[in-house]
């Protein structure tokens, strides 16, 4: 178990928070000693801050009473180059023949100007967004019209970059230079009426191209007529991404996971037996008494006698899964030890404390070991005994030599069969 003594979790919510506190702490503490040192200035968002020092301050002395405050916290700092420093996504400037500094927008060098592609299937309203957030983020942070002017160029190079007519990013920016005017010359602010208000709702459509724009018209004609009284508002989803319908991972063959609640059944009587384990099934059934043989313990896939009976030489000889190409190396077998003989041992313990081995031996039937089923799962394992003792006590297998495993509390009388999985398929 690892314990984290200082700071938090990457990522975690609370990193930004604790982080505020403590670089508050840190200024109350330090700022008369930082003063005395040379810092004329200092502004700070969570732990990124811009300070100005005196000419003849040296950074290295400011730096070591920042660095002695905690032996876990050390700062670094960046000098301004060429005149400038960039400050989260703002680029300070400080012209050589001006008193005020200069503000415009700043990029990282890994910037690589991707955004939504004017050709993706998306409903117009997230094309305009990707233009109209780099013009109003332009418009709050560039403080001179020459900034501006080069921002506005900027992002008519990253618009056709990635397919969007030229006119409609000048469009997007002037309504954005229109609406920014308006807003400087108005003085006025216009209340809303007391009793007046409407109840606003939101109703998602799904994005099928222009009969979707057709559509959301004609439902906000009809909702302004039907509930004047509430103010509707239609918006449109795109529909799911194409990586969502392949898989990521090589999926996991049924023996090889955990935390399952599994049936099993006998090939010869049709008598089931249910439970569960939170280990790797094969190792549970193993125990139960299944053969070694019955299993493949590597990785491998989930091949059917479909994909074996369809499958061409080019397929066979280069597989793409990373699983395949395991399957193919040359396994060492491990050799015999004290761990592998005293496994030998609990699984011949096994043998006879487990129903399913009792059930073989008294009536020399046949337990269908690779075709059980995993009806169940939760890693939780408090939860995956509550599982199995409603599986048991709804289906009443008739290996088990338990009615459940814990109490059930909530439900005495357990679940009926239709709000339950079927542990038989």
């Amino acid at each position: 178990m690892y314990v984290q003594h200082n700071g938090v979790a990457m990522g975690a919510p609370l990193a930004p928070v604790i982080a505020d506190i403590f670089m508050a702490h840190l200024e109350t503490t330090l700022m008369d000693q930082l003063k005395q040192s040379g810092v004329c200035e200092w502004h700070r968002y969570v732990d990124d801050t811009f300070v100005l020092l005196e000419p003849t301050t040296n950074v290295a002395d400011v730096l070591t009473i920042l660095n002695n405050f905690h032996a876990s916290i050390k700062f670094t700092y960046e000098l301004e180059k060429d005149h400038s420093l960039p400050f989260l996504d703002v680029r300070v400037i400080r012209p050589q023949n001006s008193q005020q500094f200069e503000t415009t927008i700043y990029r990282k060098p890994t910037f690589t100007g991707l955004m939504t592609n004017w050709h993706s299937f998306v409903p117009l309203q997230y094309k305009k967004s990707s233009i109209v957030s780099m013009v109003q983020r332009a418009l709050a942070i560039c403080s001179t019209y020459t900034t501006l002017a080069a921002e506005f160029q900027e992002i008519r190079r990253i618009g056709v970059a990635n397919g969007y007519p030229i006119s409609f990013i000048d469009t997007r920016i002037g309504i954005g230079l229109n609406r920014q005017l308006a807003k400087n010359d108005s003085n006025t602010t216009i209340l809303p009426l007391i009793g007046c208000e409407k109840k606003r709702m939101y109703v998602e459509i799904p994005f099928i191209g222009r009969p979707t724009d057709l559509l959301k018209k004609r439902f906000s004609q009809l909702s302004s007529k039907v509930r004047p009284d509430l103010d509707i508002r239609f918006y449109t989803k795109p529909p799911p991404a194409v990586q969502t319908f392949f898989q990521t991972k090589d999926p996991i063959v049924k023996h090889m996971q955990s935390d399952v609640v599994y049936s099993i059944s006998c090939i010869d009587c049709n008598q089931t037996y249910i439970g569960k384990t939170e280990r790797q099934s094969i190792r549970r059934l193993r125990e139960h008494g299944a053969p070694k043989q019955s299993f493949d313990s590597r990785p491998t896939e989930q091949a059917s006698s479909d994909e074996d009976d369809t499958a061409t030489p080019d397929s066979t000889s280069t597989s793409l899964r990373r699983s395949s190409r395991i399957r193919n190396k040359n396994h060492i077998t491990p050799t015999n030890t004290s761990n592998t003989t005293n496994d030998k041992k609990r699984e011949k313990e096994t043998e006879i404390v487990s129903s399913l081995a009792q059930h073989t031996k008294d009536t020399g039937h046949h337990i269908d070991w690779t075709g059980f089923r995993v009806a169940w799962r939760d890693d939780n394992p408090y939860r995956l005994l509550i599982k199995e003792s409603l599986l048991i006590q709804a289906f009443k297998p008739e290996l088990n030599r338990t009615t459940h495993s814990v109490p059930l509390i909530v439900f005495p009388d357990g679940l009926p069969r239709d709000m339950l999985p079927d542990p038989n398929g």
